[in-house]
């Protein structure tokens, strides 16, 4: 059913004007530097050493509107050359693109657009995509990056990941996670679930937590981390469903005290590949720094807070040099410390389910009593690509209204939403999130409904209990839209970077079916549950069960089918004080079955406590892949991690690893072997 479309609410007339007055003269003067466009991004779809190679790009309509050309570069003093499509003039909309361009290029990532690299034009915007040749099987299997990423592209998003991930960049190291998830590489994968859960947990994603933990455990039960993935996952479950305490508005507090704490973090990353007949080859450096400070002042009956979170990555891979800076949060609170209100301004987070993550505005707060509080807040989403800047395209106000425990064992909150993009609804939610806990049960639920498209965008279930004897069990359905249903959905695949260019070509009727159609539903159920067999020993196991489903043919975008549903499973075998007092050891196998292959891990992951300040971590991982291709690929992983912690203030960090990959595809050998290290620190002041 389609809704009546509320006017446009225009702040700002001439900027829109000039806007887009600009990206007209843009587009008309595309042709004309169609080698040396300003816009900063593209997308790099696959490499190769050598000179003048013979690239015959892989036919899609996805290259209408852009340019194909070869880029000439140096890795390692030796000729390289890159298949590019340009050109974006953000990273969110090359973005947008990059998700559909690897389902032909799986290896393609997001590039800044070269300033010195020779070039030579394959296909120009004004190109019909017919008279693009398709490349034959064999030979694109012959090109890094035709089949998967290649190590240099996924040792880059890792090492982003990560980066983002110390600095709290949640946001960004999400998206790059993600990326990494959806290579399907065993190497990165269990690791690439786990920070994924991680960064979801603190960045108020509890929900999202649970069941990204969830998955991890069942696709890799018998992985060294699923110990650790357990413990969190129990403890995000015990967290969740734990009732609010209620908000103390006690007016002792200490006055006229200002405190100030923050971490500083530095962490260095390396990557190297070495390929059969090619030679080493430097995939990843980057050094990545976050500073986190917050500063707290009381007086008599106010309570002033100031949080300052940023971080910087410093790209050298190749010699490129980037740097990159972006703000994570930076707001001012203000609260009257005898009623509990509170204000805050800035860019900021409020972690409740349905809520936006992060945005920049204003939110409110009053306390009626101490067990109820409503917030109302207003902004700016916060998009991927904003880092210092402020989004003009979207606007959002809410209110959510929160409680503390009742009924002895329950408490729950409740959120409106209604957020716009150039003027049209962009999203319209009413939700809720319920908890229960007691000693031996906790439950999750939350519906997150969409008014606007009368449709069900979240609904989510958790349950978990504990047994007598240490026994215990879970249980996760999670039922969504994949992304969540938003307008903004209609501009997947578009060429248009904003709503406000899509409206110029299409009808509001257009656009919102537009958005429909680019949204798939995604179901996902997992079980699992562990039993100790004695005081050493103690075993798990857990299925998942996840299905995507398919999406229409609409604008221009091609469908898009999943194939079915995915299955995943896993066992472990976890030891502790085997050969040592405290230590911990994993003994675990995986299986999954996806439509792209069918993988088998054997994995020994263990943990030894050398001192009360150190302690080292080694683990091997081998990997057996089938692929529904016929190609058969393996990987021994060997990796060996310690950490030291100095006076309870600094933590050193190191780490490195060995990955030997070796396959047949199409008859032919593959070989290909990595050496990877971390390096860092972290200071709390």
């Amino acid at each position: 059913m389609m809704h009546p479309v509320l006017p446009a609410i225009d702040h700002s007339r001439f900027l829109k004007r000039y806007m887009f007055l600009l990206i007209v003269l843009c587009q008309l003067s595309l042709p004309a530097i169609a080698k040396t466009s300003t816009k900063p991004y593209i997308l790099v779809l696959a490499s190769a050493p050598g000179k003048n190679l013979n690239w015959k790009p892989r036919q899609s309509s996805l290259y209408k509107g852009r340019t194909i050309y070869v880029e000439h570069t140096i890795v390692k003093g030796a000729p390289w050359e890159r298949l590019c499509l340009g050109y974006f003039d953000t990273r969110k909309q090359a973005a947008s693109v990059l998700g559909k361009i690897q389902k032909i290029y799986p290896g393609a990532w997001i590039h800044k657009t070269s300033k010195q690299g020779k070039t030579r034009v394959l296909s120009t915007a004004s190109t019909s995509t017919a008279k693009v040749k398709k490349i034959p099987a064999a030979r694109a299997s012959s090109l890094p990056g035709a089949s998967s990423l290649n190590e240099k592209q996924l040792d880059s998003l890792m090492l982003r990941a990560r980066t983002d991930f110390k600095k709290k960049k949640y946001d960004s190291s999400i998206r790059y996670l993600k990326a990494v998830i959806a290579a399907n590489n065993k190497k990165y994968s269990p690791e690439a679930y786990e920070l994924l859960g991680l960064a979801r947990q603190r960045n108020g994603q509890k929900a999202h937590a649970a069941n990204t933990y969830e998955r991890y455990l069942k696709l890799y039960p018998d992985n060294d981390g699923a110990p650790r993935v357990r413990q969190r996952l129990n403890g995000l479950l015990t967290e969740t469903a734990r009732p609010k305490e209620k908000i103390a508005m006690s007016a002792s507090e200490k006055q006229n005290e200002v405190v100030t704490h923050g971490s500083l973090s530095q962490f260095y990353q390396n990557h190297s590949t070495t390929i059969d007949d090619i030679g080493s080859i430097e995939t990843l450096s980057q050094l990545v720094t976050l500073f986190d400070m917050n500063s707290a002042y009381q007086s008599t009956n106010l309570d002033h807070r100031l949080q300052f979170t940023a971080d910087h990555v410093y790209d050298i891979t190749d010699g490129k040099n980037d740097s990159e800076f972006r703000f994570i949060d930076a707001y001012y609170e203000l609260g009257y410390r005898k009623t509990g209100t509170s204000g805050r301004v800035g860019r900021q987070r409020l972690q409740i389910a349905g809520i936006l993550q992060r945005y920049d505005g204003l939110s409110v707060g009053y306390q009626f009593t101490p067990d109820m509080r409503l917030n109302l807040l207003g902004g700016f989403p916060v998009d991927f690509d904003n880092k210092t800047s402020i989004n003009k395209h979207k606007t959002f106000y809410g209110l959510t209204f929160e409680t503390g425990k009742f009924l002895d064992h329950w408490n729950m909150n409740m959120f409106y939403l209604d957020q716009k993009n150039d003027g049209l609804t962009d999203r319209n939610s009413l939700g809720t999130e319920l908890r229960y806990r007691d000693r031996t049960k906790a439950f999750f639920g939350l519906i997150d409904y969409d008014l606007f498209y009368d449709e069900i965008n979240i609904l989510q279930l958790n349950a978990n209990i504990s047994f007598d004897h240490g026994r215990s069990a879970y249980m996760t359905v999670l039922l969504r839209q994949s992304p969540l249903l938003t307008t903004s959905n209609a501009l997947i695949g578009q060429k248009e970077q904003s709503i406000e260019e899509l409206k110029k070509v299409m009808n509001i009727e257009q656009i919102y079916q537009l958005a429909r159609d680019r949204t798939a539903s995604s179901d996902t159920t997992s079980i699992g549950g562990s039993l100790p067999l004695n005081e050493t020993f103690q075993v798990s196991a857990d299925m998942t069960f996840l299905r995507t489903g398919d999406t229409v043919a609409s604008g221009g975008v091609p469908a898009t089918f999943t194939g079915g549903t995915d299955y995943y499973f896993s066992t472990q075998l976890v030891g502790n004080s085997l050969m040592m007092k405290r230590d911990s050891n994993v003994f675990g196998i995986r299986y999954y079955s996806t439509l792209p292959s069918e993988v088998i891990s054997f994995i020994v992951n263990s943990r030894f406590p050398v001192t009360r300040n150190w302690r080292v971590n080694p683990r091997l991982q081998y990997d057996i892949r089938n692929l529904n291709n016929g190609e058969n690929r393996n990987l021994l992983r060997a990796i060996f991690r310690t950490d030291y912690r100095y006076r309870e203030s600094a933590r050193f960090d190191f780490e490195v690893g060995y990955d030997k990959n070796s396959g047949e595809t199409v008859g032919q050998l593959l070989g290909k072997n990595t050496l990877f290290f971390t390096l860092g620190y972290r200071w709390d002041f």
